[in-house]
């Protein structure tokens, strides 16, 4: 309750978790509270639900109401002065999940996405060999000949304009894959 009342928050809406988002009654109740404009502020998007079915359906009701939504554990909108704007990156937020939901395979999509926004969970590797981006193929491949032909990691990453880790990562999944031999230093 500090971390919103900090936030700037002039009503605070509770509920208990026993239920689905759109069915619990202080949602309910902010809903009807809420006018075009208003932002919404909540400490985590998992607040919203705990799965992307629910949470679909809970930013499809904020966005329905055009308010945003200000997630404190997020990036801020608060530099978005607009607040149609706001509303926008709300919905996207809402479409974000909605994709999330239909693509999920049981799991909690987009909230534990949220929840764990870094690391190797399934997101695909920027500098690939399967990259989407052509440019960022490329890169791997020009990184893989300057490792082969033994160049010190960090004129590689001055070659190829990329940071010395990602050089490293790169030679990581490349021993790992076979498409470097892995005694290269």
């Amino acid at each position: 309750m500090a971390t919103l009342e900090k936030a700037g928050v002039r009503k605070i809406f509770t509920d208990t978790t026993d239920l689905p988002t759109v069915q619990r009654p202080g949602f309910s109740e902010m809903l009807a509270y809420i006018h075009t404009g208003d932002e919404i502020v909540i400490t985590s998007l998992a607040q919203l639900g705990t799965d992307n079915s629910e949470l679909s359906a809970a930013l499809d009701a904020v966005c329905a109401r055009n308010t945003s939504l200000n997630i404190l554990n997020f990036p801020s909108f608060a530099a978005v002065h607009d607040a149609s704007e706001r509303w926008q990156l709300t919905c996207a937020i809402r479409d974000l999940a909605d994709f999330a939901k239909h693509r999920s395979h049981g799991g909690t999509g987009l909230v534990a996405a949220a929840e764990h926004a870094h690391g190797d969970r399934g997101r695909k590797r920027e500098y690939a060999p399967d990259s989407p981006n052509p440019a960022k193929r490329a890169i791997y491949r020009d990184v893989l000949e300057m490792l082969t032909a033994s160049l010190p990691v960090t004129q590689i990453a001055k070659t190829v304009g990329i940071n010395r880790k990602q050089i490293y990562r790169i030679k990581e999944y490349a021993q790992e894959n076979g498409d470097l031999v892995s005694n290269i230093r």
